[in-house]
C-alpha cells in the first residue's frame, strides 16, 4: 500500500469506509488487513458481534468477488475477523480503533498467531470441517 492510500483511508471516517467498501469503490489496494479490522470494529459497534459477523461475511464476499476478482474468499476467516475484535473491544476501556491497536498491537501485526489461538489450526489452510461458532471458545489469556 502506498503512503497515499495509506492516508486516503485513514482520513475516510466510518460511514465513508463502509460505504466505499459496500459500492466496491474503494481501490483494491486500499482494502488491507488493517482496513478489514477497522471494518469489523465499526460493523461491531453498529449492530452489535453476531449482525457484525454476517455484515464482514458479506462484505468481504462482496469485495473480493467484484473488486479483488478473487474466487478464493475465507468465510471462516471473515467471521474470526469480528470475533476476535470484539474480544479485544470488551477487554478495552477505549472506544477508538487507533486506540485499539495501540493497546492490543497483535491484532495489526500477529492476526495470523490469534486465528491460530482462537481456531486451534490454521483456518487459512483447507479443511473439510469447521466448528460450528458456538463451540469455538477464544482462548486468549492475555
Amino acid at each position: 500500500m502506498t503512503k497515499n492510500a495509506m492516508l486516503l483511508t485513514a482520513e475516510l471516517n466510518d460511514r465513508e469506509l463502509i460505504r466505499k467498501i459496500e459500492d466496491c469503490t474503494l481501490p483494491a489496494s486500499d482494502f488491507t488487513h488493517g482496513v478489514i479490522l477497522r471494518m469489523a470494529w465499526i460493523l461491531i459497534n453498529r449492530f452489535g458481534l453476531k449482525e457484525a459477523m454476517h455484515k464482514v461475511d458479506e462484505l468481504k464476499r462482496v469485495f473480493y468477488k467484484t473488486v479483488l476478482k478473487n474466487k478464493h474468499y475465507n468465510p471462516a476467516l471473515s467471521m474470526a475477523y469480528a470475533e476476535i475484535v470484539h474480544h479485544f473491544m470488551e477487554k478495552s476501556s477505549c472506544n477508538d480503533f487507533g486506540k485499539l491497536l495501540g493497546e492490543f498491537p497483535r491484532l495489526r501485526y500477529d492476526f495470523k498467531g490469534l486465528l491460530s489461538t482462537h481456531y486451534g489450526y490454521d483456518i487459512l489452510k483447507p479443511r473439510k470441517e469447521v466448528l460450528p461458532v458456538d463451540r469455538r471458545p477464544i482462548l486468549f489469556n492475555f
